[in-house]
């Protein structure tokens, strides 16, 4: 099965559907993905079970509780609207209920403790991958996680950046920024001189004309920016180059660290706001609850106490 039917309905799904261009574009990843995998798995109508059993395919290549609950949300979402627009569609009625409806989404924790880099590791990771660069892509590997490190970007924000999103204001080199849930580039983030540095070398070994400030450069590659998985896959191999693969960290990891680094050094909680472009400081206030948290010792004292042991 080269092209499963289902794909052209979601077409159809996603043009009714009243979202943002972000979760249009998120939406249309994940069903395509799905989709692939009835069609490699010759499944023309799917079943409960394999739905299931594609979210648990997904969970053991090591994707976040947060990109599962999308995953769910998305497939949950398509097939509802089969369900309820099966014969106004005239679709085939295997379509006419909702198979999703038995699973249940994931619960995603907002205030669990956010993973980020100690200092120590942020050095490590900008000075290997910076020692690393042999090919482009090694180039474009150092220059996108020094950025991020410095300016706390979302990987969907790196994915939309262009190359004309990167100017100059004075002698400030700035990068535009669309931001999360915007329809336009319409925030800017500061790019020191070590990361202006790092975007330059990279961009003047680019011999194509894509507008994307990074893109891959895998011969196979088809989309002219990076998918949601390049992180995954790219961040795997850095660990595993650096050292630092008992991290475990993401690429939202980075983000937790900027803004986790800029409260280390004594920035205020509004400082740290307008830094992570958050609309409201109730975002910003659980970074200062996970340094307290670690700064805070009860376990070990609670141990000490249990067993009547000097403090």
């Amino acid at each position: 099965m080269k092209n499963h039917p289902l794909e052209a309905i979601i077409s159809l799904y996603l043009s009714e559907k009243d979202i943002t261009r972000g979760t249009m574009e998120l939406y249309s990843t994940i069903l395509k993905q799905y989709s692939i995998y009835l069609s490699d798995n010759q499944i023309l109508y799917a079943k409960t079970s394999d739905v299931i059993r594609y979210i648990e395919w997904k969970r053991s290549q090591g994707f976040s509780t947060s990109w599962i609950f999308n995953q769910i949300a998305a497939i949950k979402g398509l097939y509802r609207y089969l369900s309820q627009n099966q014969k106004r569609l005239g679709l085939p009625v295997e379509y006419s209920k909702d198979i999703t409806e038995p699973i249940r989404n994931v619960q995603v924790k907002n205030r669990q403790l956010k993973s980020y880099l100690s200092i120590e590791q942020a050095k490590q990771l900008i000075e290997t991958t910076k020692a690393n660069r042999r090919y482009i892509w090694q180039y474009r590997d150092y220059a996108l996680i020094y950025l991020m490190l410095t300016t706390g970007l979302r990987s969907i924000e790196i994915r939309r950046a262009r190359k004309k999103d990167l100017r100059m204001i004075g002698q400030q080199c700035i990068l535009d920024v669309q931001g999360k849930g915007r329809q336009s580039a319409d925030e800017y983030v500061k790019i020191t001189k070590g990361v202006e540095a790092a975007i330059r070398d990279y961009l003047n070994k680019r011999q194509d004309n894509n507008p994307y400030l990074f893109i891959s450069h895998r011969k196979k590659g088809k989309s002219p920016y990076l998918s949601r998985t390049f992180f995954i896959r790219m961040f795997d191999r850095v660990l595993k180059e650096c050292k630092l693969e008992d991290t475990h960290i993401t690429a939202h990891s980075l983000r937790h660290s900027a803004a986790t680094f800029n409260m280390q050094r004594g920035a205020s909680l509004e400082s740290t706001r307008l830094f992570m472009r958050h609309r409201e400081l109730s975002t910003t206030i659980v970074y200062t609850h996970d340094i307290n948290r670690l700064k805070d010792d009860s376990e070990n004292l609670i141990e000490d106490y249990i067993l009547g042991e000097e403090v």
